[in-house]
């Protein structure tokens, strides 16, 4: 009898610390077990950083944990970027990335985004759209274009950096075309906006978030969408793609997330699974179109081709507009 009792007893020891013994094995295999960091490589309030606490917004609801919130801006995003490339593997730091990752590497930064961090996913998009001053004479893009060509760089537009889609997207409309325009360049979007709203240049090819509310006043005209199909909105249902004029000018800023290379399939795979479910909710889904973009999402591999697919793109626009030369000779 005492034996039996004591023979229970050990087994009972013995399968207690096996329990013990496999439960931090359990827990290593369930992802998430505690919050994630969020990396946005830009201040509070712009578009990036909304779409960021959109998405940390359904966190807890899809995945069970808390997203926190990390801003980290400066140098071109390229800080918030490269601590992004530089975080542990193990999918408790994800990122805000948008298309400035494609072309920052063209300016010689540390890593190569779209090939040195890991797509998770895409929350939308927008096409950039060229925009003159509404008591501006010309009512479409054909008459712009007519008029550029009789008066070469009469036209004045505004750009925010040698390179960048504001700068190269009207250069590569410019070649199409056979039209000459006068580069300004201007220390951001809203000292660029200022100023054709002042009449000091003529055209801008700018984000239509950042215009929507000079565009809803009627201080704005827009002339064309950077892309090869219409915005879906209102507000520019009859707004004409470049492609349909005859120039293929594509020039989209998208939003969405990325992470460190490196991350196991095991965590991988609930990571995505997990911001695929955010992004489909349906009030996520109506914060992200009602920040001005088109919502589409997009997983890890699309999302992933997509980025070395829009560099490869830019990079040719780049060389064919003489841009990159240019770029080359302001890093001498």
């Amino acid at each position: 009898m005492k034996r039996t009792v004591v023979l229970a007893l050990i087994v009972a020891w013995v399968s207690a610390g096996l329990a013990i013994g496999l439960a931090p094995q359990a827990d290593a295999q369930k992802f998430p077990s505690k919050p994630i960091t969020m990396i946005v490589p830009f201040p509070p309030g712009g578009s990036s950083d909304l779409v960021g606490r959109t998405v940390a917004k359904g966190a807890q609801k899809h995945m069970g944990q808390s997203m926190i919130i990390q801003n980290k801006p400066g140098a071109a995003a390229t800080l918030g970027l490269n601590a992004l490339a530089e975080s542990r593997p193990d999918g408790y730091t994800i990122g805000i990335t948008n298309s400035g990752i494609v072309f920052q590497p063209l300016m010689g930064s540390k890593y190569n985004y779209a090939t040195d961090l890991q797509a998770l996913a895409q929350a939308g998009y927008i096409p950039f759209v060229f925009a003159v001053k509404a008591d501006a004479p010309w009512k479409d893009l054909d008459e712009f274009t007519r008029y550029a060509k009789a008066n070469p760089r009469a036209i004045k537009y505004g750009h925010t950096g040698i390179g960048n889609t504001a700068h190269s997207a009207p250069e590569h409309y410019a070649m199409l075309s056979g039209v000459k325009m006068e580069p300004i360049p201007f220390d951001g979007g809203a000292p660029l906006i200022a100023a054709l709203l002042g009449g000091h240049i003529h055209a801008i090819m700018n984000n239509p978030v950042d215009l929507q509310q000079h565009i809803k006043a009627g201080t704005i005209r827009v002339l064309a969408v950077a892309d090869d199909k219409r915005i879906d909105h209102p507000m520019y249902k009859d707004v004409p793609t470049f492609q349909e004029k005859g120039y293929p000018v594509s020039a989209i800023l998208w939003q969405g997330l990325g992470a460190p290379k490196g991350i196991p399939q095991d965590v991988l795979s609930p990571l995505a699974d997990g911001l695929k479910s955010i992004m489909n909710d349906p009030e996520t889904k109506k914060a992200i179109t009602d920040l001005g973009l088109v919502f589409e999402y997009l997983g890890p591999d699309e999302f992933g081709k997509k980025w070395v697919s829009e560099q490869e793109r830019l990079k040719k626009v780049l060389t064919e507009t003489g841009i990159l030369e240019q770029m080359k000779s302001q890093k001498k």
